[in-house]
């Protein structure tokens, strides 16, 4: 599948799943959900949902019959609403320029590359991680962390989540649950449409960001200090949370 078409339709406002069902609708054309599924690698579980949110979006239509089958939207159709999409970003794009200045002009808070520590060793990315969860007082958000890294932090996890903070955990795409009853039973398990990202991420009580790198047996991290950036991801990977599938 063209990677670079679905990162396209992703920056348009689509997620993954939304981007990949429609591309692989424009391949075959016209093709039912059992089809889509398998050309766009979305699970079955998901492809109803999906191909119902992009024909509510206005991105394909619906071929009543036995089987239903799916088609895209005239391509016309497609190119205004991407047009005003477009504008639509650039819109949103200035605003917040003129906000961050806003704020800039204000404060005297660093937003250079002294604003991120990059911690490097396994150990030291670990100690890291665990000091900030064993302060965390609210809530903690972990996205894409291996099994062998969430199984060396299911200790001080479950401690947490007997304390009452919210642990949300979003797997990766395919990947198989060390020990699922506990953990189902312990945090809120979902489940991500990226089988190898880049790296993972942890945000704890929406102040707290920190970007961890796995490769073999060795872990590296970029922790972020600047709060209005911590911000702005916060609310990405709440969306992100919102997007995941259930497990």
């Amino acid at each position: 599948m063209e990677q670079k078409i679905i990162n396209a339709l992703k920056e348009f406002g689509l997620t993954g799943y939304e981007a990949r069902v429609y591309y692989s609708t424009c391949i075959a054309e016209t093709a039912g959900a059992t089809e889509l599924s398998k050309l766009s690698e979305v699970p079955r579980a998901r492809i109803y949902d999906i191909l119902s949110t992009l024909a509510r979006k206005g991105w394909i239509n619906i071929v009543y019959g036995k089987p239903t089958k799916y088609r895209p939207t005239d391509f016309t159709a497609i190119k205004k609403k991407l047009e005003d999409e477009e504008k639509r970003l650039k819109k949103s794009k200035t605003e917040i320029l003129e906000e961050i200045i806003s704020y800039s002009n204000k404060e005297d808070e660093a937003t250079s590359e002294a604003a991120q520590d990059l911690i490097l060793s396994k150990e030291k990315v670990l100690r890291a991680i665990q000091n900030w969860i064993a302060a965390s007082e609210s809530d903690i958000m972990i996205i894409y962390f291996s099994d062998a890294l969430l199984k060396e932090l299911l200790s001080s996890l479950e401690s947490k989540s007997k304390q009452g903070v919210k642990i949300n955990i979003i797997m990766r795409l395919g990947q198989v649950m060390a020990n699922p009853r506990k953990m189902r039973r312990l945090f809120n398990i979902r489940r991500g449409d990226e089988k190898n990202p880049k790296h993972g991420c942890l945000m704890v009580d929406k102040k707290y960001y920190q970007n961890v790198f796995e490769k073999e047996d060795d872990i590296n991290s970029v922790v972020l200090h600047y709060s209005k950036c911590v911000l702005c991801i916060n609310a990405w990977l709440n969306r992100l949370w919102e997007e995941s599938e259930k497990v």
